[in-house]
């Protein structure tokens, strides 16, 4: 056998024969692991891009002989369990990858030991959960169930509880879910005449993500604006469900095969109607474009809708090669660090969103190209965490070594790993679309570096706020919101540790005012990137009634408790408890709460974890409390009861500052 290394010939991936039984096989399947890391030990080229190489290197080190042969295989599960697809060793390392005669693919070789691993034992709870990303957008995005899920997911005590129980890191910030999804609020425009080019088609479907729909909808809107300024018709695709990526990298093939059974005969559609169909998220467009051809080669289907899918910048290049890209830029970004992440490299496009960032005047893009470390689900997970922020911290330091005005990656949840690694920065992190929308100039809600100079509510040393109305002139923008967030909310949270009450171990009653709405607003307008002025309105109507307005007491009331089981349990036997939550000013009798004014929080069979309540106070009993007297509160319901005889001084101070009528 030739010992050549390297090929002058492109890189070439095999199918991947995912329906022989012999994939799957333990003997065979180790075999081929044998002939591969053998090879890989004695390159080791790839020792520095994931924690798997390292470790298939180290048990080969660390053995009797010091050679593969002395390893027992059933540490190579170790080496299987560190790889998360990224698919870097096979793009830029590896020398024998085919057509080279010793045809190394050792990503796919690691997705067949995940697939033999999860046809023979299955995956546990956390694996799937985390990998149904559809099920849990769906579920995670409920009205009033969104808010306790965000609440969660920044809560010390909870996110512990998720990490012993789950295994989901305490310490890895999770991406929001939205009320408002995407799918549901999107304006698309086709009413613009079709303008083919040569290398590209004149209309464009979009195909929205779970991430884009359930997480940060605004990154779509931006997109749509983006296509609506240059005059591209765009629709919506008909109906999407995951594109199955999360599925793959777990193993379940078969779950990979129903999911493209869902989606592939409405893109289809679209592909044969001759649409461009783009998808912002890269690990859903490779999907399309590698991994199911790949799946499935004797698909006419799947192999069609590889060839109509873009990435969003890659189409955006092409069309500027076509000369159909409006370049009519009127705001500059400045400095943007921008990440290039692996599965968009993967794709085989060249450096495209930069080479369209580059177009905008007085912006200087400093490109990193460098697998971040979190891949989709891997780096949430607790035995993977620390890993991924080392295999990160170059990218971490390289990001942040230009002082940029902006972070971006094209990989949204990449670009979130990579504002963790930095920790305090001057640098917004915002999408690609969303800078280059900014930097057409429509209208965004967003602001160039350095012309806001709005301030938030202020907090006097007393407790007392300035309570100046909600309105939508004094809300700020949303880059100005972006400049002061941490600041902001570091106050926040400071100020609810002032509101915050606990009633036995699993009620607990969070006390709104102007500050914690005006927060909600501003986090609502932020997180799902809204800038227009009628979805704006929307939120103001919807949270500003839970502003207390003198004479009451507004409060969230969210029943805890970390076991799901248990939890539904629980909730059975609790009905009406939303209704016999109570306060009691010392002389008076006791006031309970009316609860849930907006929408009806439970049924006959159980109540919801989150209501909304309001204790209406008489002008005698506000007298009272500003002349000292004392405040208690309670539960009192045959499945719950629990009562607080005095609340903390300095909670029950900040309560008093809500009320107004003497």
């Amino acid at each position: 056998m030739s010992t050549r290394e390297g090929s002058l010939e492109a890189p070439k991936r095999h199918p991947i024969d995912w329906k022989n039984p012999d994939f799957y096989n333990e003997a065979s399947l180790n075999q081929e692991m044998e002939r591969v890391f053998d090879i890989c030990q004695g390159c080791r080229r790839c020792v520095n891009l994931c924690t798997a190489f390292p470790r298939l290197f180290d048990l080969i080190d660390e053995s009797a002989t010091g050679e593969l042969d002395s390893v027992n295989k059933n540490q190579f599960w170790e080496v299987v369990d560190r790889c998360y697809l990224c698919d870097m060793c096979f793009m830029t390392k590896c020398p024998y990858v085919p057509p080279h005669e010793w045809n190394i693919d050792f990503p796919h070789l690691m997705l067949r030991a995940k697939a033999a691993k999860y046809k023979s034992k299955g995956a546990g709870f956390r694996d799937k959960l985390l990998s149904s990303t559809d099920l849990m957008g769906k579920l995670a995005t409920i009205p009033v169930v969104v808010q306790t899920v965000n609440a969660i997911n920044k809560t010390p005590v909870t996110r512990k509880l998720m990490d012993s129980m789950l295994g989901i890191h305490a310490d890895r910030k999770l991406p929001e879910y939205t009320a408002n999804k995407f799918r549901s609020n999107a304006k698309s425009n086709d009413t613009f005449p079709v303008k083919d080019g040569t290398r590209t088609p004149g209309k464009v479907a979009i195909y929205a993500t779970c991430y884009i729909n359930y997480n940060e909808p605004g990154i779509g809107h931006d997109l749509l604006k983006i296509l609506e300024h240059n005059e591209i018709p765009a629709c919506l695709v008909e109906k999407e469900a995951c594109c199955g990526m999360p599925k793959l990298e777990l193993g379940d093939l078969e779950a990979v095969e129903k999911l493209k059974n869902e989606n592939i005969p409405h893109l289809l559609k679209l592909a044969q109607a001759g649409y461009a169909i783009l998808s912002a998220v890269p690990s859903c467009t490779l999907m399309y474009k590698q991994e199911l051809p790949l799946l499935f080669p004797d698909d006419e289907a799947v192999q069609a809708v590889a060839a109509a899918m873009f990435d969003p910048f890659e189409y955006l290049a092409l069309r500027n090669q076509d000369n159909l890209l409006k370049t009519d830029f009127k705001k500059p970004l400045g400095n943007v660090a921008y990440h290039i992440p692996c599965h968009q490299r993967v794709q085989n496009i060249g450096k495209k969103t930069r080479d369209i960032l580059q177009l905008i005047p007085d912006t200087t893009i400093n490109v990193v190209e460098r697998c971040s470390g979190h891949d989709g689900t891997w780096g949430v997970k607790s035995e993977h965490f620390a890993d991924s922020m080392k295999i990160g911290r170059p990218v971490f330091k390289q990001m942040a070594a230009s002082d940029p005005d902006y972070i971006s990656s094209d990989c949204a949840i990449a670009a979130r790993h990579i504002e963790q690694g930095i920790g305090e920065s001057k640098a917004q992190k915002l999408h690609p679309l969303t800078l280059l929308h900014m930097a057409y100039g429509i209208d965004t809600g967003l602001q160039p570096p350095g012309e806001s100079n709005l301030s938030v509510t202020p907090i006097t040393q007393s407790g007392e706020k300035h309570m100046t109305p909600i309105t939508r002139d004094n809300l700020l923008t949303l880059e100005a919101y972006a400049k002061i967030r941490k600041d902001f909310r570091a106050q926040v949270m400071a100020h609810k540790k002032l509101r915050k009450i606990a009633l036995g171990e699993n009620i607990t009653l969070i006390f709104e005012d102007e500050l914690t709405v005006r927060y909600q607003i501003q986090e609502m307008l932020h997180v799902e990137r809204i800038f227009q002025e009628e979805e704006i309105v929307h939120e103001l109507e919807t949270y500003t009634p839970l502003i207390p307005d003198g004479h009451n007491w507004k409060a969230t009331m969210m029943i805890e408790y970390p076991d799901p089981t248990v939890r539904a349990a629980k909730l059975a036997t609790m009905v009406g408890i939303e209704d016999k939550v109570w306060v009691k000013i010392a002389g008076h009798t006791p006031v309970y709460a009316i609860a849930d004014e907006d929408l009806e929080r439970e049924t006959s069979e159980k109540t919801s974890s989150v209501h909304f309540l309001r204790f209406e106070l008489i002008p005698e009993m506000i007298q009272s409390l500003q002349q000292g007297a004392s405040l208690s509160m309670g539960v009192d319901h045959p499945a719950y009861q629990a009562t607080l005889d005095a609340v903390d001084p300095s909670i029950r101070a900040s309560l008093v500052n809500d009320l107004s009528v003497a």
